[in-house]
């Protein structure tokens, strides 16, 4: 799907409505536990995240998310090296 079809989405259910879809597949995810549910959700997150995007303040902050995990990988791989 192209991005613009999810902007479009995004704008429809606006920022209150993308925040509660992500918060309802995260509870869906601390409630099954299993790693296939968990990255299946992930996936269903990611597409939320870019349906955020025609928001310029909702894309800011999942971008201070993204860079925030990227400093993870980071740190976990120098400290696998050591």
């Amino acid at each position: 799907m192209r991005i613009a079809k999810k902007r479009e989405a995004g704008e429809i259910l606006g920022r209150e409505g993308i925040s509660l879809r992500i918060l309802e597949l995260a509870k869906n995810i601390t409630e099954d536990g299993s790693y296939k549910n968990a990255i299946e959700k992930a996936g269903q997150i990611s597409q939320l995240v870019d349906a955020a995007s025609y928001d310029e303040y909702w894309d800011e902050k999942a971008e201070i998310g993204q860079l925030r995990e990227q400093r993870n990988f980071l740190k976990l791989i120098d400290e696998a090296k050591a």
